[in-house]
């Protein structure tokens, strides 16, 4: 099976949940819902594991490059704004100090825990893989 026939019967696959969904909640049969969605990526997955559809070298690495860019430039501006809107609530401007502006204090600890979070996944999954593809640390 080729991409653009997988890609026909994914979209087959989608109208079908989305039809069986919409008929589940006019009718308020929620269990109803959760089969066929659930029925849905059974089967897709089915359908994945059978396909085995074959990427290229250089789809390979325009999805990399692509990661890698996304990564350099999500991590900092995320950073940044973590850093922006915790800056106010600290240094004491009569306007954030009154307690009008909380939500931007509680908004700055969410993006600097993602943050942190983000750059933890990334050193996880680079010192996974630099094992997994020969760069244990053992090059002299």
């Amino acid at each position: 099976m080729n991409r653009k026939k997988y890609k026909q019967l994914r979209i087959i696959v989608t109208f079908f949940v989305s039809a069986v969904v919409s008929m589940a909640v006019i009718r308020d049969s929620y269990l109803l819902a959760a089969t066929g969605v659930l029925t849905g990526m059974v089967f897709m997955v089915l359908v994945r594991v059978k396909a085995k559809i074959r990427t290229d070298e250089r789809e390979s690495t325009i999805q990399e490059k692509a990661a890698r860019m996304t990564y350099a430039i999500f991590a900092p501006t995320i950073g940044v704004a973590a850093f922006l809107l915790l800056l106010p609530s600290k240094g004491g401007i009569s306007v954030f100090s009154k307690g009008e502006w909380l939500f931007t204090e509680s908004l700055g600890m969410v993006f600097a825990y993602l943050t942190l979070f983000l750059i933890t996944v990334y050193a996880i999954s680079y010192h996974f893989f630099n094992r997994k593809y020969g760069g244990g640390g053992n090059e002299e």
